[in-house]
């Protein structure tokens, strides 16, 4: 079985999340940005920066971990962790400009600011997406201990 280990942020502003409107074989669903890590990505943390400025444009602030979410890919057989993290502060406009050349770019249908009330009438992954949405409200956060690279310098978080 493969294994991947992927970020995801909220972004909440006005009283809507910035979701990802996807399509694949199993039809058309909501997502927030977020991706696979990858080999130059160091933390979770950068990992999301990197993804949600390839996926929506935006350079942004990753604030404190929300949650974990673990699902098996059964078409793949691949099992995910998945972060979930609050996103505080982003700079720029949505937009899918960045997608051009990559592997997401007939995956991504579109990006929207949706009205919070709208999403429990979505087909949205996470399903329990209004859950997340009132942790971030409520500011209730998970522990999350940092990121440590083992070694000589394994006391330094990478976090902070």
């Amino acid at each position: 079985m493969q294994h991947r280990i992927r970020s995801a942020g909220i972004l909440i502003e006005n009283n809507s999340i910035l979701l990802l409107h996807v399509q694949d074989e199993s039809g058309e669903y909501w997502i927030p940005p977020g991706g696979g890590f990858e080999a130059t990505d160091l933390t979770t943390k950068e990992c999301l920066r990197r993804e949600f400025f390839e996926e929506a444009g935006l350079a942004v602030k990753v604030g404190e971990l929300i949650c974990v979410r673990e699902f098996l890919e059964t078409r793949l057989n691949r099992y995910n962790a998945e972060f979930f993290y609050h996103i505080v502060e982003f700079d720029g406009a949505p937009h899918l400009s960045n997608l051009v050349g990559l592997n997401d770019a007939d995956f991504i249908q579109g990006i929207e600011w949706v009205a919070i009330d709208e999403v429990k009438h979505l087909r949205t992954y996470p399903a329990d997406m209004t859950h997340l949405i009132q942790l971030v409200r409520s500011q209730q956060f998970s522990v999350h201990l940092g990121s440590y690279i083992q070694g000589e310098q394994d006391h330094i978080n990478q976090f902070s």
